[in-house]
């Protein structure tokens, strides 16, 4: 009985391995298509997503530009619904790849900069297909903004 469990294994590995493999991907080819996914933004400077509560937060840029797989480095700016900057924020992210139900490894850091402005460096998109990056004023994200990009590959 112990032999027949053990021969399972190496079979139930590359089905995990296949599992997490990429989402709308091309079965020919390995590589993952998700930019006409509906969810998905299109990226350019000072793009903006509100908060449930109305605050925004501006994508002033990403580095590299569009987000790419590997490790990206966001200015982001927040601002309240009637655009003025905040300046002390306990800026929060979340990433989350939805389809693999995985986020990354890496934690991002976020650094104020002033005048409501943050950097959101060792942001770790390690791999193609649709992530949602989240941003909340709390730990608790109660109040939170997405951005949902997808990353070829």
């Amino acid at each position: 009985m112990q032999r027949r469990e053990a021969s399972l294994v190496p079979i139930v590995l590359l089905l995990l391995a296949a599992a997490c493999g990429g989402n709308a991907g091309n079965a020919d080819s390995g590589t993952v298509n998700c930019q006409n996914d509906s969810r998905v933004f299109t990226y350019k400077p000072n793009l903006s997503v509100s908060s449930t509560s109305g605050m925004k937060y501006i994508l002033v840029q990403s580095d590299p530009a569009p987000p790419a797989r590997g490790l990206d480095t966001w200015t982001l700016k927040v601002t309240d619904s009637a655009g003025t900057p905040q300046p002390a924020l306990p800026v929060q992210i979340r990433t989350i790849m939805p389809e693999h139900g995985h986020g990354s490894s890496t934690t991002p850091v976020i650094t104020n900069q002033g005048g409501g402005n943050y950097q959101v460096s060792q942001l770790n998109l390690f791999m193609a297909g649709v992530w949602k990056i989240t941003f909340s004023n709390s730990a608790a994200f109660t109040d939170i903004a997405d951005f949902w990009f997808c990353v070829p590959g």
